[in-house]
């Protein structure tokens, strides 16, 4: 089976996670969390870098360290994975479901505004598989608005939008380092911000918001949210790789392309001059002229050895979210067309040429079927 993703894990990974346990400082203290923020922080030129537990709770504490309390209503993509929605719920605020542009499957700024009143105070974006949203115009948005931006930068990460870094627009950044992610920590996740008093918040909350002078004496309700020192140990190895990686994901999103650029069967996230595109997962659209829907055509794959995936069920379609959905809603067609067409192929770096031809010529002989 070609896996849909691995991680590149090499000796100098080892090397540091070896040092940890030699050091005994395993746990959510040690040298290596510090360094790895530094790191990081540096590559985004931002102030502030805060390495927590996963990209999930990255986006509840980015929320909590805004200022998002109970009833506000954050703005979000429908088209992306349900932990967006669960930070928002986390905190007793209301996600409102936008729809997606159909060029680069990232939040449309019209729908945005539809979705605005007075207790709107935030919009999360979502750079979906490592194509920056369309960031002039939501700013200028959120600036008429008095609205905040958060950005989901989780597979997004050295992403450019008109020369600057996804993650480097909005009041602060998130981002996964999962194992299939850009950089891996194995769980983790960051948060970047150049604002202090927000990374102060978000410091004090992945740590139960312990007290300065007074340990157990807390003043607000956090929770441990912390990254550990192994963890950072392997993404201290694993940042000083991350041109090298992107370069990787790049050419390999660039060769599935050149090969399926004359295809009649498939489509793929449109990419202009001002955009820097890290190729996450190289992600196709099912063309009419192929009656498989994208559920159908992972099973198919999975038959000749491929393993791939579904693209998001839009998270105004799931269950447990269906009563956050507006009296009034517009339809999400774009989110709905993603899900029933969409899927995503293998997009390691160490791909071989072999298995990307085997991959193209599966998928082609696959879409070509009659049902």
């Amino acid at each position: 089976m070609i896996p849909v993703f691995e991680p590149s894990i090499g000796k100098e990974e080892l090397q540091n996670v070896q040092d940890c346990i030699k050091s005994n400082w395993i746990s959510s203290s040690g040298k290596y969390i510090e360094l790895f923020e530094k790191d990081f922080a540096k590559f985004h030129k931002s102030k502030n870098a805060i390495a927590l537990a996963n990209g999930t709770a990255a986006l509840e504490v980015a929320l909590h360290a805004i200022g998002i309390k109970k009833g506000d209503e954050v703005i979000i993509p429908s088209f992306t994975i349900i932990s967006v929605a669960a930070a928002v719920i986390k905190l007793g605020a209301i996600p409102r479901f936008a729809d997606v542009e159909l060029g680069n499957w990232n939040i449309d700024p019209a729908y945005i505004k539809s979705l605005i009143n007075k207790k709107t105070k935030a919009i999360i974006v979502v750079h979906s598989f490592g194509h920056p949203a369309s960031m002039e115009e939501i700013i200028e948005i959120s600036r008429n608005n008095n609205l905040l931006i958060v950005e989901d930068t989780a597979e997004s990460l050295g992403s450019k939008y008109k020369d600057s870094l996804c993650g480097t627009f909005g009041d602060i950044a998130t981002f996964s380092l999962y194992a299939n992610k850009l950089i891996t920590t194995g769980e983790g996740g960051m948060i970047i911000t150049d604002n202090n008093n927000y990374a102060l918040k978000a410091r004090k909350y992945i740590n139960l918001y312990f007290g300065d002078d007074e340990r157990f004496s807390h003043s607000d309700l956090g929770f441990n949210y912390r990254m550990t020192n192994i963890q950072a140990s392997i993404g201290c190895a694993q940042i000083k790789k991350i041109n090298f990686f992107a370069k990787e994901k790049i050419r390999i999103g660039n060769l599935y392309k050149s090969k399926l650029e004359n295809s009649k069967n498939f489509t793929f996230q449109n990419s202009s001059n001002d955009i820097h595109h890290i190729f996450w997962m190289y992600a196709l659209i099912i063309n009419d002229s192929c009656k498989f829907s994208g559920y159908e055509f992972v099973q198919l794959l999975k038959k000749r050895g491929i393993d791939s995936r579904q693209l998001f069920k839009g998270l105004h379609l799931q269950e447990p979210l269906k009563k956050y959905l507006l009296k009034d809603q517009k339809p999400l067609k774009v989110t709905e067309h993603l899900y029933n067409k969409g899927f995503y192929l293998p997009s390691s770096i160490n791909l071989t040429d072999g298995q990307i031809d085997y991959i193209i010529s599966n998928i082609e002989s696959i879409a070509s079927w009659k049902k």
